[in-house]
């Protein structure tokens, strides 16, 4: 039996956490990522995250509830969910994305303010994000 797959996006406020913060949430993630089948792209804005999950349904649920409770994190909110039957990252343990470098049409977005986004937005954001690394 194939284990079904899954897909969150969430968004959450950036905490005044130290600089060096990212640098561990990325090798933590390189590394806990991997064993666990989860990939997926974390966008960091001024003021917010965005970040896409996607692997085994139990996986991803399990990283999705300790986010949630993360003291890196504020005011986390999954905007988007969906069962899927391939990874759109399946290359990537996580990655940090740089958005600035793409003009979404949006000025809070352009501006590092992913909190107002919508699922469909969320969505197209990982979708363009994944034809630029494709070129």
């Amino acid at each position: 039996m194939q284990t079904r797959l899954k897909q969150v996006i969430y968004v959450s406020e950036k905490t005044d956490a130290p600089s060096n913060i990212l640098t561990d949430i990325y090798d933590i993630s390189q590394k806990n990522n991997s064993e666990s089948g989860i990939s997926g792209c974390l966008l960091i804005g001024s003021s917010s995250y965005l970040q896409l999950l996607e692997g085994p349904e139990s996986a991803v649920e399990n990283l999705y509830s300790k986010i949630k409770v993360d003291s890196r994190h504020k005011k986390v909110k999954k905007v988007f969910e969906q069962h899927i039957e391939e990874k759109l990252f399946s290359t990537w343990s996580m990655k940090f994305a740089t958005f600035n470098n793409v003009e979404w049409g949006n000025k809070d977005f352009d501006a590092g303010n992913f909190q107002n986004i919508n699922s469909a937005n969320a969505m197209k954001v990982f979708q363009t994000i994944k034809e630029i690394i494709n070129r």
